[in-house]
């Protein structure tokens, strides 16, 4: 986790802006589409008995926390689609062990920016309110509505964000 999201930390320091625009609605769309596949195939694997696609975990590891580093929105997506396909498949778990890892890129990412990059310090504290909001409201609801509606509604979450991300990156 920490070497992918180093080297999209990177990533995002080195590249122009609007690289970075016209790259990231189809990473989102991607997580939110491999997420929306995932759940229409659950029910023929758990028939079928298939063994899970573990050895692609390192790989899309790696690639979900580069995504992170070089941009965070659609990476919990991304991540969480994967550990459902290679070694989760009950969400809230997934989703918790999802946090687990994407917590320990973004320490990863947050020190890289500190040091090489430009931090808009002003935004810090919006963004600790909203995730802390966020870290103890999302496992209440992730209990509360059935995993196959939220897998759904997460993925057309993660579409729509991905539209609006590529009608800004058109607009630029």
């Amino acid at each position: 986790m920490a070497i992918g999201a180093a080297a999209g930390a990177a990533l995002l320091l080195v590249t122009p802006t609007r690289a970075f625009e016209w790259v990231v609605p189809f990473l989102v769309a991607l997580g939110s589409a491999v997420l929306l596949l995932r759940s229409r195939n659950s029910a023929r694997r758990r028939t079928r008995r298939e063994e899970q696609p573990r050895r692609a975990l390192p790989v899309g590891l790696f690639a979900v926390a580069a995504h992170n580093g070089y941009f965070g929105a659609g990476s919990g997506i991304m991540m969480l689609a994967l550990l459902m396909l290679t070694v989760e498949e009950n969400l809230p778990r997934a989703n918790a062990f999802k946090n687990v890892l994407l917590l320990a890129g973004e320490v990863v990412v947050a020190a890289g920016f500190i040091v090489f990059g430009s931090v808009q310090w002003a935004a810090v504290v919006p963004l600790a309110i909203g995730f802390l909001i966020g870290g103890a409201v999302g496992p209440s609801v992730a209990r509360r509505v059935p995993a196959d509606k939220l897998q759904i509604w997460i993925a057309l979450a993660g579409l729509a964000l991905a539209t609006w991300l590529l009608v800004v990156a058109i607009r630029g």
